[in-house]
């Protein structure tokens, strides 16, 4: 079985507003809440086996990257840097989070062994914003999300470091990557005319396909089975989940709440 996890936003009587946490079924059904908070909550991101979600809250006034165990609610504060803490993703084997740290100053990669606290730098570019790096299934490498070039676009690099080599050249905005468990498909947000669609590109042939047609989607994740991509998107000024196929021929909404609902992530298959 799978499950997703996502962000909800529900706006208080006095116009302030609260934020969630949530784990659901596959099909958005069976909510339950895993935090809750006043301050933001960003980017959730499942172990390799089910067991943990990273995220990132600003309960404590700032940006800080917590890892959670699911079955007893332990959680821990893995990072607290000054200036960003974001981005957090797993690698295959459980054992690493990449991360988006500024605190050399600007945006970069770098990948933190959780048993040790180790933490190495991956990329080394003052003048860019280096961001969203996740795994490929290798354990090897990273691919993320860098105005190195001037504009937003997907680099690769190896997880200990070196030259990038730019990966999407079609159009002047992709961001968000997310990579297939197959490896071989990536999901992006594909930005055009000010609009916002996922993508997937097949890192094979380099093609892309546009999948979506709202114009307001981010935030794409793969199912495990490497065949659907769930994403977040807008309807009536409110966040909504939706999937689409990689063939882009099935489209599917989660859930029906009416909550500002954001930030989605497909489970691994629990074992």
């Amino acid at each position: 079985s799978t499950r997703l996890a996502f962000v909800t936003e529900i706006p208080n009587a006095d116009g302030t507003k609260r934020f969630a946490l949530q784990v659901s079924d596959s099909d958005g059904a069976n909510p339950r809440t895993v935090l809750q908070s006043k301050q933001p909550i960003l980017s959730p991101g499942w172990s390799p086996d089910g067991e943990r979600l990273s995220y990132v809250s600003f309960e404590n006034g700032k940006a800080e990257v917590f890892v959670q165990e699911m079955r007893t609610g332990r959680r821990d504060s893995v990072a607290a840097f000054k200036g960003i803490n974001s981005a957090p993703a797993w690698s295959p084997d459980g054992k690493k989070l990449a991360l988006t740290l500024s605190k050399a100053g600007n945006s970069e990669i770098y990948v933190l062994e959780l048993a040790t606290g180790k933490l190495s730098r991956v990329t080394h570019n003052s003048q860019a914003i280096d961001t969203e790096a996740v795994w490929l299934p290798n354990n090897r490498e990273l691919v993320f999300t860098s105005d190195r070039g001037g504009r937003p676009q997907i680099y690769k690099v190896s997880a200990d470091g070196g030259r990038a080599k730019r990966l999407t050249y079609e159009g002047s905005y992709n961001t968000s990557a997310d990579i297939s468990a197959d490896g071989k498909m990536m999901a992006i947000v594909h930005g055009q005319g000010g609009k916002f669609y996922i993508a997937v590109q097949d890192l094979k042939t380099g093609t892309v396909q546009v999948l979506t047609e709202t114009g307001r989607d981010e935030s794409p994740s793969f199912a495990p089975n490497s065949r659907m991509i769930l994403y977040a998107t807008e309807q009536k000024g409110k966040g909504v989940l939706a999937a689409v196929s990689v063939d882009g021929r099935i489209h599917q909404r989660l859930g029906e709440s009416g909550i500002d609902v954001r930030e989605p992530a497909w489970s691994p298959i629990r074992k």
